[in-house]
């Protein structure tokens, strides 16, 4: 079983272009989102058994962020229903070449409010735990409970994935030395290019450690690197509709296919093939994928 411990929010997004700047532009959504969820929803469609521990409201979003995992087949038994609590949301708007600008309304919200009793026996029960360190930068007790997530899996055996998912800039200094200091307890690192230098960390000895790092590099593909050497991984080329989330659905596809038995490099590319799939459809969490 697969652990995923983080925030649920529903998006609104709008493409303004390179440039663009007409404030009157209309969003598309609702989508159900927040990186955690979209990487469960993946693996999940990928046939994998996932746990999702979020919060949302008693409100039209949150049936919107139960619906998107639902479709995905990710088990909602441990989705945290929050009395009096909005579900998390967010708008995005996007600028052209990768610009994107986010307006989150997250604090004070049902994402913010799963507590570590919400856990119960999953951290010891997962095979697998993935942690998006974008749980961390919202608020307690989700960050708290996020990392005694994945502290008591690693302990109980699971391997355990991290995808940093944050630039330092976005994070207070005491969750940048959270962040840091769980790194060592990962089995697969999958940051974006340079991310695990700009949080400081020291990517030799974490290699030296044991660990795979997987730095995804967009559409240049991604880049395996472990004890044995470093592989770079192509990606095709392709006409992306809709970028959001394409990192965390390289995760889905790497963990779906770790656990069906691939190593490193072939997961990469199945993350790498996923990816690329998701990014061709309108909205995070609406791809329907396939391991190649």
């Amino acid at each position: 079983m697969l652990l995923i411990v983080g925030e649920a929010i529903v998006v609104y997004q709008r493409d303004l272009g390179a440039g663009g700047s007409a404030p009157d532009t209309p969003y598309s959504g609702p989508w159900p989102s927040g990186a955690p969820a979209i990487a469960a929803y993946v693996a999940a469609r990928l046939g994998v058994p996932t746990a999702f521990v979020g919060g949302v409201g008693r409100d039209p979003h949150g049936q919107v962020m139960r619906d998107g995992l639902d479709a995905g087949g990710v088990d909602l038994g441990h989705l945290v229903e929050v009395e009096g609590a909005p579900t998390a949301t967010a708008h995005i708007t996007y600028r052209g070449e990768g610009h994107r600008e986010f307006d989150f309304a997250v604090a004070g919200t049902a994402a913010t409010r799963v507590t570590e009793a919400d856990l119960g026996d999953l951290p010891e029960r997962a095979t697998w735990l993935h942690l998006s360190g974008s749980a961390l930068i919202f608020g307690e007790p989700l960050a708290a409970t996020a990392l005694a997530a994945l502290h008591r899996a690693h302990r109980a055996g699971a391997r355990v994935s991290v995808d940093p998912n944050v630039r330092p800039e976005s994070m207070s200094p005491a969750t940048v030395r959270a962040l840091l200091d769980a790194l060592p307890l990962a089995h697969v690192l999958l940051p974006t290019e340079g991310e695990l230098e700009a949080l400081g960390a020291d990517v030799d000895a974490l290699v030296a450690g044991g660990a795979t790092v997987c730095t995804t590099r967009g559409p240049a593909g991604a880049v395996v690197r472990d004890a044995t050497g470093s592989t770079p991984v192509e990606a095709p080329p392709i006409e992306p509709v809709d970028t959001d989330g394409a990192g965390d659905s390289f995760a889905g596809g790497f963990i779906a296919a770790s656990l069906a038995g691939a190593g490193p490099r072939a997961a990469a590319r199945a993350g790498v093939a996923v990816a690329g799939q998701a990014v061709r459809v309108t909205g995070p969490m609406t791809v329907v994928p396939s391991l190649p």
